[in-house]
């Protein structure tokens, strides 16, 4: 009998090349692995799309392992695959809440232990992006405008600290949006700075963005920022980074649906999904519960304090 085939898609961008083809096929000489290096943007969505049973592994940044998942989402979630990740980027925010280590060997090890816990997955739907799928966070409005400056030399000099530096930066020009927010039909209008729509816990490079979030509760996590002066930045800022649960903070809405519905008056939010901007049309997440097996390091749980 043959030994089993695992497919690994890399991003040789993420991490300046961390791992090597020769090398993963030694550390994992029990598989047959196909190797796929990803060249531009959809690469990894195509290769995760055609993979139809067996170990998908990532070797990237959140941009690719959230690619990855689309792809499995646009082949129907094959129950036969599990995925497992080698965090290669500059965040790795998905691999925090998994905890899966940012070290090569240690990320490997996991991976060769197969550990796998079955997560939901999160869909967002609107008239600009049509269908897309997610598995750790997707943030809108100031959340999403320092993705987007946090980019390029910013993050090469400052790395997991280019987050917020980006967030002074952004917060100084930022108005606050009106939105009309339904949570499995109930509405709620709200004024919103930040929003965030999550199934894990971590954006932006160790941002604690949805401190309570549970990827196996069948429910989407909301954490809303009303308001956010310099002084309120300068409060939240060193308690998210910190990993300390902020949600009880005045100023901060936060509740569970499995179905959320975003729309605001011109300007839009603008939303960013695992980092990728998706736009600023009225969205509706919802959760695709059960929907992926993926391999987890030795110290998850899925309730944060759990």
């Amino acid at each position: 009998m043959g030994r089993p085939r695992a497919r690994v898609i890399c991003n040789p961008s993420s991490g300046g090349g961390a791992y090597d083809a020769d090398v993963l096929r030694a550390e994992f000489d029990g598989y047959e692995l196909d190797w796929v290096e990803t060249k531009g943007p959809g690469d990894a969505s195509e290769a995760a799309r055609e993979w139809p049973e067996g170990l998908l592994i990532v070797a990237g940044g959140d941009g690719t392992v959230n690619d990855a998942v689309n792809g499995l989402g646009k082949a129907g979630f094959p129950g036969k695959v599990t995925l497992g990740i080698l965090p290669a980027g500059t965040g790795n925010d998905l691999a925090a809440t998994l905890c899966i280590p940012d070290d090569p060997d240690e990320a490997e090890a996991v991976i060769r232990q197969g550990r796998v816990r079955t997560l939901d997955v999160a869909r967002v739907r609107s008239s600009g992006i049509g269908e897309r799928f997610f598995i750790n966070v997707a943030t809108g409005g100031l959340g999403a405008e320092i993705s987007d400056a946090n980019e390029g030399e910013l993050k090469k000099r400052w790395g997991k600290l280019s987050y917020l530096r980006a967030s002074f930066e952004v917060a100084k020009d930022f108005d606050v949006r009106e939105l009309d927010l339904y949570l499995d039909d109930e509405l709620r209008r709200v004024r919103a700075v930040n929003m965030v729509v999550a199934n894990c816990r971590f954006a932006g490079g160790g941002w604690l963005a949805a401190p309570r979030a549970n990827p196996e509760d069948g429910l989407l996590d909301v954490v809303i920022i009303e308001k956010l002066g310099l002084g309120d930045l300068l409060e939240l800022a060193p308690a998210s980074m910190t990993r300390t649960d902020y949600l009880d903070r005045e100023g901060v809405f936060s509740a569970r649906a499995r179905e959320i519905r975003v729309e605001t008056q011109p300007p839009g939010l603008e939303f960013t999904v695992d980092g990728e901007v998706v736009g600023d049309e009225p969205a509706r997440f919802s959760v695709v519960p059960r929907a992926l097996k993926v391999i987890v390091g030795p110290d998850y749980v899925p309730e944060p304090g759990g």
